[in-house]
């Protein structure tokens, strides 16, 4: 049976080889644990980021995944089109992975903390995906091009975690199996 997860108004479905699928950023550990490394410094207020989707498959790997649906908001987004979007999701990541090897040193129990590091170890499949919607992704092949040039500035950003990365949306072919993403009711749907 799949496990639907609902973000950014979409419904993400992990299929039945996916036997860990949670909203990561809605776990208990991370809102009490993981987000109290914040402060200030120099003046600057930092804290800890999250991707919003952790899914492992025990055979294929880990998977983060970060959604975005700038639907509707294309002028206030545009800028983060060029690329920050992707920095952004990045960031998410190092948090995510750092935290997720805090777990496995602590006595979790809402998601499996230990199986999840070890996913992270060295030979081990990671995969990374940004999931973004956007108005201008009607046409076929300049939507393709544009999460292409992402893709490059994700996986550029995460060359030091040696991980798979996809930036995807839906007006691309998905490209990844027993993954089903569908808009709710109510997301803004791009005009044809």
């Amino acid at each position: 049976m799949p496990t639907p997860l609902v973000v950014e108004n979409q419904r993400f479905e992990f299929g039945d080889r996916w036997p860990v699928a949670f909203k990561y950023d809605d776990s208990r550990f991370y809102r009490k644990e993981a987000v109290s490394l914040q402060g200030e410094i120099e003046g600057v207020p930092h804290s800890t980021k999250s991707v919003d989707l952790v899914e492992l498959h025990y055979r294929t790997g880990l998977l983060l995944l970060e959604a975005k649906d700038f639907r509707g908001q294309r002028i206030a987004n545009k800028p983060r089109m060029q690329g920050e979007v992707a920095v952004e999701a990045a960031v998410k990541v190092r948090d995510t992975v750092a935290a997720l090897v805090g777990a496995s040193r602590k006595p979790v129990t809402e998601f499996t903390s230990e199986a999840l590091a070890a996913a992270l170890q060295r030979g081990k499949d990671v995969t990374v995906i940004l999931w973004l919607e956007d108005d201008t992704f009607r046409d076929f092949q300049r939507a393709k091009q544009k999460l292409g040039a992402l893709n490059g500035v994700l996986k550029a950003r995460l060359a030091w975690l040696n991980v798979r990365t996809f930036v995807l949306s839906s007006g691309v072919a998905n490209r990844l199996r027993d993954l089903a993403v569908s808009s709710l009711p109510g997301a803004v749907q791009p005009q044809k």
